[in-house]
């Protein structure tokens, strides 16, 4: 669907500033990831954006005959076509939050200078701190960091992942796993723990692989 899908390409090297020449479905995902670091906010909506990716690239998703206008419907379009990827989850009718695969992505794009002028970007916030927190304090972290996975109950991992009777949608917990491989990505221990978890739920059959 998208040239270059996986790769960040039309890249020069020029006084020693390496450029990055980005395409419209990549904007809408740096848009996403600049705006969930300045809200501290993992959820956004399409309309917000729309406006904040009309501000850094302004000749991307316009009306054909009235530039300065958004062509909302493309922006949804696209969005749609990039939670195919699994770059975004969510919807266009109630908010969208980047994957761990989307933010990865965005935050490459970020350490680059873009060609269409765009303002420096800032680098992610510490807003997941949070997350962090509530992972070390979970019952599945402390027993799994006292060699004792075999006392881990299947609540204790249901609710490091927030899967209760109102968020036990495939959406609504693949949201919840991402966001904290986002929040954890730096540290290859935690990240390995949240790894053993992931796999736990599958083993006890609390989720079905084929889902996700």
């Amino acid at each position: 669907m998208y040239k270059s899908q996986y790769k960040l390409t039309n890249m020069s090297n020029k006084k020693n500033k390496i450029k990055l020449d980005i395409n419209q479905w990549q904007s809408l995902l740096l848009s996403l990831y600049l705006r969930v670091n300045k809200k501290r906010s993992a959820m956004q909506h399409v309309e917000d954006i729309a406006i904040d990716n009309k501000k850094k690239f302004p000749n991307f998703f316009c009306w054909s005959k009235h530039k300065e206008l958004i062509d909302l419907r493309q922006v949804m379009r696209t969005m749609d076509k990039l939670k195919k990827e699994d770059f975004v989850v969510g919807s266009n009718t109630k908010m969208w939050s980047l994957t761990k695969k989307g933010y990865d992505y965005a935050e490459k794009m970020s350490g680059y200078d873009l060609t269409s002028d765009a303002k420096k970007i800032r680098r992610k916030s510490d807003f997941y701190s949070h997350d962090i927190i509530r992972l070390l304090k979970s019952e599945c972290y402390i027993k799994f960091s006292n060699n004792l996975p075999s006392e881990i109950e299947n609540s204790d991992v249901k609710y490091l992942f927030r899967i209760d009777s109102y968020n036990n949608n495939t959406e609504s917990i693949k949201r919840n796993r991402d966001r904290l491989y986002i929040a954890n990505k730096e540290n290859k221990e935690l990240t390995a723990f949240l790894d053993a978890m992931w796999n736990l739920l599958i083993e006890r059959e609390i989720i079905n692989e084929k889902d996700f």
